[in-house]
């Protein structure tokens, strides 16, 4: 019997605007795996009430702990991609904020 070790897997894909260009350590679709703890003592719990407790324990703790990992890596990347990505971002919110101000002015003029 194969015993598979408990895990938490955590899994992006970012989808660019066209013509962004990115550093090429970012990829766009990223799966990470980060293992719970010892995973040889938590991959079968103790179900006897007077010993589960730490198993149970032992567990979740292993669980916030790649949690923890996860969000540590995840807020990594994606700040990164934010980084890398933000600037074009940014100027299209301009030239779309500036157009809609326009609109506005066209508009208050047509009613005068």
């Amino acid at each position: 019997m194969t015993m598979v070790k408990p895990t938490v897997t955590a899994s992006y894909t970012l989808r660019l605007p066209a013509g962004t260009e990115h550093p090429p350590s970012l990829t766009p679709t990223v799966t990470h795996t980060f293992p719970l703890g010892n995973s040889s003592s938590l991959g079968t719990l103790d179900l006897d009430p007077s010993t589960a407790s730490a198993d149970v324990r032992e567990y979740y703790d292993s669980v916030r702990a790649a949690i923890a990992a996860a969000r540590i890596k995840l807020g990594e990347e994606l700040t990164a991609w934010r980084d890398a990505v933000g600037n074009g971002e940014a100027g299209k919110e301009r030239k779309l904020k500036a157009a809609k101000e326009e609109d506005e002015e066209d508009e208050d003029e047509g009613e005068a």
